[in-house]
């Protein structure tokens, strides 16, 4: 579908837990105030302010990876293929990787990126250079706790980001957590994605959330909700690997849930087309459809206006999803789309378009 320039559209606005109908103007990629006589369009569209993608890997965005590589082999520290290629590829090739993954994720319709940054201080430096919106939560490269090292990375990145407990020792871990507590940022961490892992040692961490708990039990789950703690979920990289998340289990316990899309090297920045993919499985696990509506923003509300010291400004974004036929949930996210993206006027209406 080709999108002109400057049209009118019948909307349905996200707004707080529902869609809500308006009629918008937009002009050059801005929603317009009032009515200048735009012809229609001829389309719908479905209207999401501020979208967060919850989890990144920005820095892999060119690696290509052979069929059939088991996920350990794939992305586990410190030497899977992932970091092997982190490791061996140029500055230069990774900041160009960065842009371009950066211009399709706001192309798409995200206000910014949650990165999980490895490559320590020196790969933050790096992704705040070639993409200034991105959150980025850093990962040391020291094999042991260095408090030097974990400042460095503080001056760029806005908290940090771990592999899972399985992965890294555990004087290591609580060292770590003690320290991002003491500067009063944020941790996160994946979490039971390959295997299931102890839910209270990972919560005993304080993160601020936790991301793919693929192969978690209800239990683990209910104890992430009430622990308040914000599950990012990723259904097209965990796919690729023959995983899913138990969304049924995450939305009857209370569990808020967010939607990423992981490595570049598995799947593009564009959320749309991952809410695409969270919808097959909110129909086939018999969920409510219009849960998928809070997964944009979960995040953004529990953690970029509340918990952490973003020093960067986040010029607000809307996307914006065409669809054809009736507003009902499952027909918005019914096929890939990059949207447009719509740069709304009044940024200090939170809760507005």
């Amino acid at each position: 579908m080709i999108i002109p320039s400057e049209f009118a559209a019948e909307a349905f606005v996200f707004r707080g837990d529902r869609l809500v109908p308006e009629r918008i103007s937009v002009k050059n990629g801005a929603i317009v105030p009032g009515d200048p006589g735009y012809p229609e369009a001829g389309f719908r569209l479905a209207v999401f302010p501020d979208c967060l993608n919850a989890h990144t890997h920005c820095a892999d965005f060119r690696m290509k990876i052979p069929p059939g590589l088991p996920l350990e082999e794939l992305v586990a520290p410190p030497d899977g293929l992932k970091h092997r290629y982190l490791r061996d590829t140029s500055a230069g090739i990774i900041g160009s990787s960065m842009r371009e993954f950066r211009r399709i994720s706001l192309s798409s319709g995200s206000v910014s990126f949650i990165d999980f940054r490895e490559n320590g201080a020196e790969g933050c430096r790096l992704l705040r250079e070639n993409a200034p919106e991105a959150i980025i939560l850093g990962r040391p490269a020291s094999p042991e706790f260095d408090p030097e090292e974990m400042e460095k990375i503080l001056e760029y990145a806005d908290g940090i980001g771990l592999s899972s407990i399985s992965d890294v020792p555990g004087r290591y871990l609580d060292d770590i957590a003690d320290f991002v507590r003491s500067k009063h940022s944020v941790l996160a961490i994946h979490a039971s994605e390959r295997i299931r892992e102890d839910i209270g040692r990972v919560l005993s961490l304080d993160p601020a959330f936790v991301v793919h708990m693929c192969e978690a039990e209800k239990s683990d789950i209910a104890e992430c909700a009430d622990s308040d703690v914000p599950i990012a979920v990723c259904p097209g990289s965990n796919a690729y690997f023959g995983k899913t998340p138990p969304l049924a289990e995450m939305f009857s316990c209370g569990a808020s849930v967010a939607l990423g899309t992981d490595n570049g090297m598995l799947r593009a920045p564009d959320l749309a087309s991952e809410a695409s993919l969270l919808m097959d499985i909110i129909k086939k696990q018999n969920c409510d459809p219009g849960q998928v509506f809070g997964v944009f923003t979960a995040l953004n509300g529990k953690i970029l206006n509340h918990k952490i010291r973003i020093s960067h400004s986040i010029q607000r974004r809307v996307m914006a999803v065409p669809f054809e036929g009736e507003p009902l949930p499952g027909n918005i996210f019914c096929r890939s789309s990059h949207g447009i993206s719509l740069k709304p006027q009044n940024r200090s209406d939170r809760n507005g378009v």
